[in-house]
């Protein structure tokens, strides 16, 4: 990998066409938000234009917020830190707990019973072979759709509060968070509900039980488009769900790791790139988690030819047959039994690490 960044004269940060593609979706976002204000549009046309800004505030993080997390927008961390609190408050969800959980639960141990809070999290769905089935599970496969409307309201109002006070998330144990952490929390929050509530009910000639509704109907729009880009790049009939032995390893390394837990979706897509902002390209994403989504075509290929010389799997779908895979994934959890549940892990074995060398 650092060949090819001396070969293209890069840096592992975002490019132009980062900064470009985030300065036109947060312009989407804030137009839409004037013309709801400030436009006279009818309460229809303006529910259009609160989706609009929803999706928008969406695709922002999605496209730039995502990589200032992993500290690979910019160079300054203190950049990195802005762009995402700002980009996160839009969206209402709390910036540090979101990097907590993604960065130091998700990443380090994606799809590992008891270690990924990402699987861990949930009581609605069964998401891991390794996890007991409840008895309305079964039905699972029938009723997601419906609860992938709630994902943006369960970030915002519940996941964000339970993360904040609870000591024990996943592989993370006896959490301290520091003041600021706090402090942040309540202005994020405080903005957000600004935003969204208090500046429309003030402003619009409208009821307020019509901002709620826009507000939820934005809010249910939001959360389907970003589950059903995400959700099949961990979640589906192609990913590995490992188990842990009793020593707590697994018995891959971690290079390998990612790419079995891992599908990608039209990775060398533009169009894809441009939309989903590299999380389309996810063994990339999870091999390079530092690195910008702008260098992950190449990187993708690069990922490729190397997974074949060690015949490692590289999963691969387009878009509908992720979402596709991603349901029999979920019909088969309401049908199979659960696995012996293991020791929560601690690390992975290193057993095999020539993928990862190949790569660096």
């Amino acid at each position: 990998m650092n060949r090819y960044f001396e070969a293209a004269g890069k840096s592992r940060f975002a490019d132009a066409s980062i900064y470009a593609k985030g300065t036109l979706f947060a312009a989407m976002a804030m137009t839409c938000y004037g013309l709801i204000l400030f436009g006279g549009f009818g309460p229809w046309t303006m529910l259009v234009l609160a989706i609009g800004y929803g999706v928008s505030a969406l695709l922002l993080s999605i496209n730039v917020a995502h990589d200032a997390a992993h500290d690979a927008l910019a160079p300054s961390r203190a950049v990195n830190r802005i762009v995402q609190t700002l980009c996160f408050t839009l969206l209402g969800a709390d910036p540090y707990l979101w990097r907590l959980r993604h960065v130091k639960s998700h990443h380090t141990f994606p799809n590992v019973n008891g270690c990924d809070i990402d699987i861990d999290s949930n009581a609605f769905l069964r998401l891991s072979p390794n996890h007991p089935r409840r008895w309305y599970q079964r039905f699972q496969h029938f009723y997601a759709p419906f609860i992938f409307w709630l994902v943006d309201i369960d970030t915002v109002f519940f996941k964000d509060v339970q993360y904040l006070f609870r000591r024990r998330l996943a592989n993370m144990v006896d959490i301290r968070h520091p003041a600021s952490a706090y402090l942040m929390f309540v202005l994020c929050k405080a903005g957000y509900l600004s935003i969204v509530f208090v500046i429309p009910a003030l402003v619009l000639p409208l009821p307020l039980w019509q901002v709620l509704l826009g507000w939820m109907i934005m809010s249910f729009v939001s959360s389907a488009a970003f589950i059903y880009l995400l959700i099949g790049t961990h979640f589906a009939e192609e990913t590995a769900f490992p188990e842990v032995n009793g020593d707590g390893t697994i018995d891959h390394d971690w290079a390998t790791h990612a790419m079995i837990t891992s599908l990608d979706w039209s990775p060398c897509s533009r169009l894809a790139h441009f939309i989903a902002g590299g999380a389309n390209a996810h063994a990339a994403h999870h091999l390079f988690p530092n690195v910008s989504h702008a260098h992950y075509i190449p990187i993708t290929r690069i990922i490729a030819t190397t997974a074949a010389e060690f015949g490692i799997p590289h999963n691969v779908a387009t878009l509908p047959r992720m979402i596709r895979s991603h349901f029999r994934f979920l019909k088969a959890m309401a049908r199979s039994e659960p696995r012996p549940r293991g020791e929560p892990a601690s690390s992975t074995r290193e057993r095999s690490p020539a993928l990862r060398g190949a790569l660096a």
